[in-house]
C-alpha cells in the first residue's frame, strides 16, 4: 500500500494501514488530515501576506485532526 505516512505516525505504519483500509469514517478523516498537511506545507512555503494567517488556521486543523485520529487509534 502507499498511503502516506507522517514522520509523527511511522511507529504505527501498519496499524494506520489497516484501519485505513478498513474504517471509512478513519479514511475520510485521515485523507483530510494528509490534505491540510500539505496545504500547511505550501502555506509555510509561501511569503505572501496572506500567508501567515492560512498557515496559521492549517496548523489548528492539523492539530485537530490529528488529535481525532489518535483518538480514534486509541478506541481500536
Amino acid at each position: 500500500m502507499a498511503l502516506t505516512i507522517p514522520d509523527q505516525f511511522s511507529a504505527i505504519r501498519s496499524y494506520i494501514e489497516k484501519r485505513y483500509i478498513a474504517d471509512e469514517i478513519f479514511r475520510d478523516i485521515y485523507d483530510d488530515y494528509l490534505t491540510y498537511l500539505d496545504a500547511h506545507r505550501f502555506w509555510s512555503r509561501n511569503s505572501t501576506d496572506v500567508a501567515p494567517v492560512r498557515r496559521r488556521e492549517y496548523a489548528q486543523l492539523v492539530s485537530e485532526l490529528e488529535e481525532e485520529l489518535i483518538q480514534m487509534l486509541k478506541k481500536g
